[in-house]
This record gives structure tokens, C-alpha cells and sequence, in this order.
């Protein structure tokens, strides 16, 4: 049974006040995100399709990780971060190698404070369809690779993508982005964009209730150079939990449970209860982990490794966990 946030809050909040957590809604979405980074479960998982119109490749902020991808319908590998630095590898993939084939696979370039860095140096805007007290904390670097910051106002959008005559941006002109901090109290979505010659170039879009934001950012290597060339990206990727803030929100396990025993534990660690908190999470992800072998239980073999030394998986008949 799956339920909203103020169900939650409701259910939970002798909970929370017992132990000592005094804003309710946020002990929850704390103790949530803790559960949602305990194992890849199945209920953070999504499949996504995207278009690829160039060799980087951003995910949006609610997906984390991606786990299995195909391109233009053929699967296809997932390279971790150090593949450019491996002994007898392909080096740097900025620089692809003679002969090295498009669609090789994709190549996993971590985590960013935006979706997408300026094409060149240029100042930045920052735009909402709500009033937003208080103004985005930008820090970068230049063209000359010194590092700045600036304060950014946040626009109001009066049609969202339809930028004002007159928008207020950046005093400074940034050519990357090292980190993003939201002010406090943002009530809608906030997306940052450079300007620069009359142009627009889209940047992030932010969640009001992630103070710093952080994209995951991915390359094709040996992407075709014909112009306009699109890759089709059928992924599957880990959510990553977006805090709730509306009562209507949905949380995204089908059980309270867990979330009363991960309330319990973050308790019992405050006070210095080390065995009470580890007994508590060990409960909370038993409960999940249990609740997930059930659901996931049919005939043959379950693929619980797809990347596995380079095989086509790891088969296993007992385990439900993709790791």
C-alpha cells in the first residue's frame, strides 16, 4: 500500500516527537533518503528514454544512477569514471582514438553542481515561476581559471520558457560551474540558464528542496559527427529521492514500517545508542529487502549483475538484489 507525505506525517509523528525530531516532515524525508541509499531497490528504479543530440549526456535531478542502457536499440556497456585511466585502455575520450567505434558504450563522468556547463564563458540567470526571497549562490571558474562566485537573482517566469524583457543575471561571466546553493524558502522549481549574445543556453533545473544541487553526467564516446545526429537512450537508472514537500507527495516505498524503524534508529544515534541505531536499520532494510524478494519472485534465473566483469551478468536462483 503506497502512501502520500501527510499520510506519513500523520501516521509517524508520534514517532518523531517521542524521540526528539521536532520538525516532523523533515525527519521523514531524512529518513527516507537514508533508506533509498541503502541498496539499489527496486522501487528506486526507472526506465527513462532520452534523445542525445550531442556526446555528454545529463541526467535530470530525480535520477541518480544509470544501471543498463541501449542505444538506438542495441544495449550496450556502462564505463565507470576511472575506464579513461586503465592501462592499455582507450586514454582520453575527449581525444577518441582512430577506429574507435561509435556506440561503444557510455562512459560515466560523475557528479556536477549542473546539468550543463556554458559553451564559453558567459553570465548566468536564474529563473522561477514563484516570488523567491533571497537570491542563488553561484561559484565557477573563468576563462582565465580562477574561481568566483556571484550572487544571482531569480526571474519570474510570467509563461515558463518565455524569458522577460529585461532579466536580471550575473555580474560575472562563468566558463564552468563548481557549485549551485539555493536560497532558503524556494517554493517552485529554479532553472539556470547563461546568456550571452542574445542567446540562451539552458543550464539545470533545480529542485526547490535540494539547497545544493548535483547532476550525474554522462559521454558517448565516438559520437557520429553528422550534423544533427540523434541517438534514441533507453536507460534504466537508480531514482534518486527528491524530498517531499507537499502533502500529496507520494512516499516511495509501499510501507511505513521501515520508515518508523530508520525514525528510530537516526534517534537512537543522536544519544549515542550505537547498538539500538545499527538493530533499528538493520530492521528497516530487512523489512525492504523482505517486502522486495516477494514482489520480484517468479520462474528462472534473476540477472542480479548485468556489468559483471565484463560477462553478460551474474545469474543467482536465491537473490532478488541488484547490486
Amino acid at each position: 500500500m503506497r502512501y502520500t507525505f501527510g499520510q506519513a506525517k500523520r501516521s509517524l509523528a508520534r514517532f518523531a516527537d517521542a524521540y526528539g525530531l521536532a520538525d516532523v516532515g523533515e525527519a521523514i524525508n531524512i529518513a527516507v533518503d537514508e533508506l533509498a541509499n541503502t541498496a539499489n531497490w527496486q522501487r528506486m528504479k526507472r526506465v527513462v528514454r532520452m534523445n542525445a543530440a550531442g556526446p555528454y549526456l545529463a541526467l535530470p535531478q530525480d535520477c541518480d544512477t544509470i544501471v543498463r542502457a541501449a542505444i538506438d536499440g542495441r544495449p550496450v556497456s556502462i564505463k565507470g569514471t576511472d575506464y579513461e585511466f586503465l592501462q592499455g585502455g582507450p586514454g582520453d575520450l575527449d581525444y577518441v582514438p582512430d577506429g574507435y567505434a561509435p556506440l561503444h558504450g557510455i562512459h560515466d563522468l560523475g557528479y556536477y553542481a549542473s546539468m550543463f556547463d556554458p559553451p564559453e564563458a558567459m553570465p548566468v540567470a536564474a529563473f522561477s515561476v514563484s516570488e523567491t526571497d533571497g537570491k542563488l549562490r553561484v561559484r565557477g571558474r573563468l576563462d582565465s581559471g580562477d574561481t568566483a562566485g556571484a550572487e544571482v537573482a531569480v526571474n519570474i517566469w510570467t509563461d515558463v520558457g518565455e524569458m522577460p524583457d529585461s532579466p536580471s543575471v550575473s555580474a560575472v561571466s562563468f566558463a564552468s560551474i563548481d557549485s549551485v546553493v539555493l536560497p532558503t524558502g524556494a517554493a517552485a522549481y529554479i532553472s539556470l540558464y547563461g546568456y550571452l549574445d542574445g542567446e540562451w543556453h539552458f543550464l539545470s533545473r533545480m529542485h526547490p528542496g535540494i539547497q545544493v544541487p548535483e547532476f550525474r553526467r554522462y559521454r558517448i564516446p565516438g559520437f557520429s559527427d553528422e550534423d544533427d545526429k540523434t541517438y534514441r537512450v533507453l536507460a534504466e537508472v537508480r531514482a534518486r529521492f527528491l524530498p517531499m514537500v507537499d502533502d500529496r507527495d507520494t512516499v516511495p516505498f509501499d510501507s511505513l514500517l521501515p520508515v518508523q524503524y530508520m525514525l528510530q534508529s537516526m534517534r537512537a544515534a543522536s544519544i549515542g545508542e550505537k547498538r539500538d541505531a545499527e538493530e533499528f536499520r538493520v530492521m528497516a532494510e530487512r523489512g525492504l529487502v523482505v517486502r522486495e524478494n516477494t514482489q520480484n519472485e517468479r520462474q528462472g534465473f534473476v540477472v542480479i549483475n548485468t556489468q559483471y566483469s565484463g560477462s553478460l551478468g551474474e545469474a543467482s536462483e536465491t537473490e532478488y538484489d541488484n547490486i
